[in-house]
């Protein structure tokens, strides 16, 4: 006579019936961890609370299905909570637009708002080129082709639009040369033989301030804290943290 091991009959018991609770709710739809995550106010006071960055509570925004509470009682309790104004303004302004995750992950777009309607710029690519000598120190330069850009504008305060939260991008004013224009970069001074340190980004002689709104459907509104002045521009994406440097969106002014 055999006799069955009671231990390994009750594992094998709950294992069964693991197996039979997990095929019932995939029949029914899911189980619940599948379910989509929705924001709500309480959600949005507890990511502040923790510390998060504003940016990205409001691409969390952007990017979730959300249930808002924006009646004057539910913002003045944001408000009483420590929550930071532009992130109540992306609560109020994504309450009513469809969640934009596939916006968040796309490649990077901006385009000029102009009177005659939208104009979306084209990335030119360039090169990266860096001299370097010991006790000299090292000059690094995007060099762009062609001395001008092709799409010209004769707006001196220019507002454009991008899905992209306003910290992925980077205005600068180009150098120009005789036959191509340069995106200048951070420089460094003189070093000894010992080495040196390189460092990635804009030359901030060259980096134009701009002022960033909520827009319409979702999308950031900027333009220049100050009018620009006739010349090469171009605006450079922040991906992953990092400039994308040798891809410009480049613009002239007239």
């Amino acid at each position: 006579m055999r006799f069955e091991n009671p231990t390994r009959g009750g594992r094998l018991a709950r294992l069964v019936q693991a197996l039979l609770i997990g095929a019932a709710l995939a029949l029914a739809g899911g189980t619940p961890a599948s379910a989509q995550e929705v924001l709500t106010n309480e959600s949005v006071v507890g990511m502040v609370k923790a510390g998060l960055p504003e940016s990205v509570i409001i691409q969390k925004i952007r990017s979730a299905s959300r249930k808002f509470d924006t009646s004057t009682d539910g913002l003045i309790k944001l408000k009483r909570a420590g929550v930071p104004d532009k992130v109540i303004e992306a609560m109020v302004s994504e309450l009513s637009v469809p969640p934009t995750a596939a916006a968040s992950t796309a490649d990077p777009a901006i385009a000029y708002a102009g009177t005659g309607g939208e104009k979306k710029l084209s990335p030119t690519h360039g090169v990266k080129e860096i001299s370097a000598a010991p006790f000299v120190g090292s000059r690094q330069e995007v060099v762009l082709p062609s001395a001008r850009a092709e799409y010209r504008i004769t707006d001196k305060e220019p507002v454009f639009t991008t899905p992209q939260p306003a910290q992925q991008w980077i205005l600068a004013r180009l150098k120009p040369g005789k036959q191509d224009r340069n995106l200048p970069m951070s420089k460094n001074d003189g070093w000894g033989w010992g080495g040196a340190t390189f460092r990635d980004g804009v030359d901030p002689k060259y980096a134009v301030k701009l002022v960033a709104e909520p827009g319409q459907q979702g999308l950031t509104k900027l333009r220049p804290e100050q009018p620009l002045a006739p010349g090469e521009y171009g605006f450079i994406a922040v991906t992953r943290g990092q400039p994308n440097m040798v891809e410009v969106f480049d613009f002239g002014v007239d």
